[in-house]
């Protein structure tokens, strides 16, 4: 059985962001530890990472191979597979297989939303400011 498990970062900034793991339980030695399945990023709701059957993969790269493949296609297939998902602007795609495990994925990449610039600059200029000594030039 898995479950969601979160993990807290400190950025540089000092602001702290909440990461999902889906883990299982399992037992190593007499003692319990959680093995790491997969990670959810930011969203537990949506994540980015999603395990697909091989019918699925031969149908992405079918669609990849004829130069036809649309975010709608992706989009609708997560979707029939009862898998939720964020229709945002769909940035690219990863398929991936776990040689390993003998396992497909596909890992979903947004376009990123990038802050105001007009906000940033206008930290950015006081803080140049401050540090910047005054010059009068005639």
């Amino acid at each position: 059985m898995s479950f969601n498990r979160t993990f807290k970062r400190k950025n540089k900034d000092g602001t702290i962001k909440t990461y999902y793991a889906e883990v299982e339980s399992v037992r190593v030695e007499g003692k319990v530890v959680q093995r790491y399945v997969r990670s959810l990023g930011t969203d537990p709701e949506h994540p980015n990472n999603i395990s697909i059957e091989p019918v699925h993969f031969s149908y992405l790269a079918l669609r990849l191979m004829q130069e036809a493949l649309t975010p709608n296609d992706v989009f609708e297939m997560l979707e029939k597979m009862g898998q939720p998902v964020k229709k945002e602007e769909l940035k690219r795609i990863g398929i991936n297989y776990d040689f390993e495990k003998k396992t497909y994925s596909i890992s979903l990449f947004y376009k990123k939303i990038s802050r105001s610039r007009t906000t940033t600059d206008a930290r950015y200029a006081q803080k140049n400011q401050k540090h910047r000594p005054h010059t009068n030039e005639q």
